[in-house]
């Protein structure tokens, strides 16, 4: 199996942990890492919704399958990514949710709090959520799909730049 290729991002206060688990991600999961912003300190408050573009984009252009985004608790980068179209970010703590947020809902992103977890959980909690992939065979899985797909549809206009089904169809 190829490198998975993932983006990574944070905030000022999840710079920390994101440098530990991007060694972790190369070292221990063959990942490669293909985007990764880090915050510059001097930058506005602005800076998040920057990070949360660039990862996005990153996804939505195909430069990228998964992402990894963490700030303080997870919550605000995960707000933010749920804005963008076919983007399915997930904001967990522990185990089993990271695990059913890939394989039940196919989470692209993983948004996770540094001031939640310590690294050796969050090293636990990142690699249930990256060993999971989506699981075609649960017809409710697939079926929610499809939901997610329809909501957005209606609510969110996809961009011109999009360069794959974003997960919606599954790929051979």
């Amino acid at each position: 199996m190829g490198k998975v290729k993932i983006a990574l991002g944070c905030d000022p206060v999840g710079y920390e942990l994101k440098e530990i688990l991007k060694e972790y991600l190369i070292t221990e999961k063959n990942a490669e890492i293909v985007l990764d912003v880090n915050p510059t300190f001097e930058e506005s408050y602005n800076s998040p919704a920057d990070t949360t573009t660039r990862v996005c984009e990153a996804i939505q252009k195909d430069e990228c399958r998964l992402a990894l985004l963490i700030c303080g608790t997870g919550i605000g980068f995960c707000h933010m990514a749920n804005c963008f179209w076919g983007i399915r970010a997930a904001n967990v703590s522990e185990c089993y949710s990271a695990e059913r947020a890939r394989k039940s809902a196919d989470a692209q992103i993983l948004c996770l709090g540094a001031r939640i977890l310590a690294s050796e959980a969050a090293k636990k909690v990142l690699d249930a959520w990256y060993d999971e992939p989506f699981s075609w065979t649960r017809e409710s899985s697939v079926k929610n799909k499809k939901f997610f797909q329809e909501i957005e549809a209606r609510q969110l206009e996809k961009p011109d730049f999009i360069a794959w089904g974003m997960g919606y169809e599954q790929e051979d």
